[in-house]
């Protein structure tokens, strides 16, 4: 494309973006300063049509972006908007609180990214497949059960139930949570969920024990905001807000679907990245636009964005999950 067809590709998408209506050569010649007559203009118009990157609206002869040119708008186009001192003020007031879980932050995250933006905020949590832990409480129940609050190392809280064949006394629950204590404060012995099982069946008392931990099965953890935000965008009739609706309200479902897509490793830490709905080949999704930031923990992917209409700011969009995707990575290292 030659400098000539980039300005006028983008106004015409600029325009769109705003107003949600096509546009005409009179338009962009008067409003968008492109410094050429309408008549030429149409006929960049009419090249950038061939090309498959702007599209007739009915029989009307202004154009609207086509998916190619949304796609080459955000790829080349794009100019990035510095997000101004007050959005900075609202980011960073929420990460004062001295957030100490990975859990909150994340919580917290996917709420402010969809009051900042007005879409849909959502934060995959990676799944980490060996945490060690930090520290272990036991609480003795009965003396047939006791509860294991565990503080992960990434600051994750996880409790476990604890079941004996024989009975075990409240004393002997609190030897052995010292002991596990000093194994890990005394000598920095370091170990995981399943190996601290291992570890109490070697305790005498706890030979023929069993553990109940739910949380075991659970993968990546998904907190999503906002999905009212993309109930009422966008909507063309009510059956299509209906699936939408359907579709929104099963979160494991759209994990697995951003899940797949970060597994690809097409995507780098740091950098934010536009996914356009069509390209998860889900129709109830075709609409929209995914702009979000990749992060690791210990090996494990996660996620950092928003959802919303595909008629979406991504200047200040992009501008915005780049922020926030930075203000947690620095949360992250004060756990760490």
């Amino acid at each position: 494309m030659n400098e000539r067809e980039r300005a006028i590709l983008t106004a015409i998408i600029t325009h769109y973006l705003e107003y949600g209506e096509s546009v005409g050569s009179r338009t962009l010649e008067k409003k968008y300063n492109i410094g050429v007559s309408s008549a030429t203009i149409r006929n960049v118009m009419a090249d950038l049509e061939d090309q498959g990157l702007i599209e007739k609206m009915h029989t009307s002869s202004g154009r609207v972006p086509t998916n190619s040119g949304y796609k080459l708008y955000v790829e080349e186009l794009i100019k990035i908007r510095k997000i101004s001192l007050n959005e900075k003020k609202r980011i960073e007031e929420v990460y004062k609180n001295k957030i100490n879980q990975i859990d909150s932050i994340m919580e917290e995250t996917s709420k402010l990214l969809s009051k900042i933006t007005s879409y849909a905020g959502i934060v995959i949590e990676p799944f980490i497949k060996k945490e060690s832990i930090k520290k272990v409480e036991l609480v003795h129940v009965n003396n047939y059960m006791s509860l294991a609050v565990i503080v992960m190392n990434n600051s994750h809280v996880r409790t476990i139930n604890l079941y004996y064949e024989n009975p075990v006394t409240e004393a002997e629950v609190r030897e052995s949570n010292s002991i596990l204590n000093r194994l890990m404060t005394e000598q920095k012995i370091t170990f995981t969920v399943s190996e601290l099982e291992k570890l109490l069946q070697k305790m005498n008392k706890f030979e023929h024990m069993k553990i109940e931990d739910k949380s075991s099965n659970e993968r990546e953890k998904i907190f999503f905001d906002g999905i009212s935000n993309l109930l009422e965008s966008n909507a063309t009739n009510v059956e299509a807000v209906i699936d939408r609706a359907k579709l929104l309200n099963r979160p494991d479902y759209l994990k697995s679907i951003f899940v797949k897509l970060i597994e690809t490793d097409k995507y780098k830490n740091g950098e934010v990245y536009i996914v356009f709905g069509e390209d998860f080949n889900v129709r109830e999704l075709e609409d929209f636009s995914f702009v979000f930031s990749v992060y690791t923990v210990e090996g494990s992917k996660g996620i950092i964005g928003v959802i919303g209409p595909k008629r979406m700011e991504y200047s200040k969009t992009v501008g915005l999950v780049n922020h926030v995707s930075a203000e947690v990575k620095k949360m992250m290292k004060k756990i760490e």
